[in-house]
């Protein structure tokens, strides 16, 4: 039952793994496992892990049928969507991608990371409002902190303001 070593592989493979065990080793279907590698973007150095964790198990991996594998999983994720999801998830970009689809990918990613950069400025804002004013309600503040905490309050908000405004235009643009 050839089948069974493969979807065993590529389960192992899509868990992210770094290693494989000696049965893995010895089963792998290095095609499936280059495949999916590159579906998730990962740099060519990945094979090194496979190549170390199998060394340990007298197994060499076979490199073309990995390059393969993963030429082919790069197809799906080198694209102007993924790279999107990829920088608006706040991930970083390994350099996997080969021209001409890096310039898709690429594009899409800075798109998504300038997203996902705003958010988390809007985040810190947020959370820099609220400790402001939390410092204002305080009793026994004193009227010269009052004054300088509101007038922090004050920019705070229309820095929140303004990077929403960014936002809500970053996202028209996807």
């Amino acid at each position: 039952m050839k089948l069974a070593p493969a979807l065993l592989s590529l389960a192992l493979a899509l868990a992210g793994c770094a290693s494989l065990d000696k049965d893995e080793c010895r089963n792998a279907n290095w095609y499936a496992i280059g495949l999916e590698d590159g579906a998730q973007g990962r740099a060519l150095t990945r094979i090194g892990d496979h190549r170390r964790a199998c060394a340990e198990h007298n197994v060499q991996p076979d490199v073309d049928r990995y390059t393969a594998g993963r030429n082919e999983g790069l197809k799906t994720f080198c694209t102007y969507d993924r790279g999107y999801r990829h920088g608006i998830n706040g991930n970083s970009y390994s350099g996997a991608c080969p021209e001409p689809m890096q310039q898709d990918f690429l594009a899409g990613y800075g798109r998504g990371r300038e997203i996902h950069n705003l958010d988390k400025r809007l985040d810190e804002v947020n959370a820099e409002i609220k400790k402001t004013k939390s410092g204002l309600s305080e009793p026994g503040t004193s009227p010269r902190l009052r004054a300088v905490l509101a007038e922090k309050l004050d920019a705070l908000s229309r820095e929140a303001a303004d990077l929403e405004r960014q936002l809500a235009r970053a996202r028209s643009r996807k």
